[in-house]
């Protein structure tokens, strides 16, 4: 067989080797979770650490930092049916996923730093937001209405509590 003899047979499986490797490993990314701390019985399983808004025109894409605390012997992957972002009107908002990015996730038995992010609509911000988490609520903004038009587009805006003001 003269096909192995090749330069290009190799290289392609060499790389198509790594490609196979890198989406087979099931570590999680160091950007998605910060390091794992112990459970500290003082403090809340859920916490809010920002908020981050960002208006793509009609439509606003926020990014939660959240600190949690999973109490749970297996890992938490947080995604749906256990994250829920629920509007005013107790509808579900949909999440906002890129197809390259994993679910963050949090290790059993530990407290992490996680971002998440979902995709509101103008009528979304007209009311309260609450996270919920396996049970867990955090009232994420007050019943003060946000005016998506009066915020700059493609301009981030950050708030570190329920508090929201333009």
């Amino acid at each position: 067989m003269r096909i192995f003899q090749r330069f290009e047979v190799w290289l392609l499986l060499i790389a198509g080797g790594i490609a196979i490797w890198w989406a087979l490993q099931a570590g999680s990314n160091p950007a998605e979770t910060s390091p794992a701390a112990e459970i500290d019985a003082s403090s809340p399983a859920l916490q809010l650490r920002r908020c981050t808004l960002v208006r793509d025109f009609g439509n606003a894409r926020l990014d939660l930092e959240v600190r949690y605390k999973n109490a749970s012997p297996r890992p938490l992957y947080l995604q749906p049916p256990d994250v829920r972002l629920i509007n005013a009107a107790g509808k579900d908002v949909p999440p906002f996923i890129l197809p390259v990015e994993r679910p963050p996730s949090i290790e059993a038995q530990t407290t992490s730093d996680v971002r998440l992010r979902f995709w509101l609509e103008k009528a979304d911000l007209s009311g309260p937001l609450t996270l919920e988490i396996r049970g867990q609520k955090l009232e994420v903004k007050n019943t003060t209405p946000l005016d998506l038009e009066k915020l700059e587009n493609a301009k981030p805006k950050v708030w570190s509590g329920a508090e929201w003001k333009p």
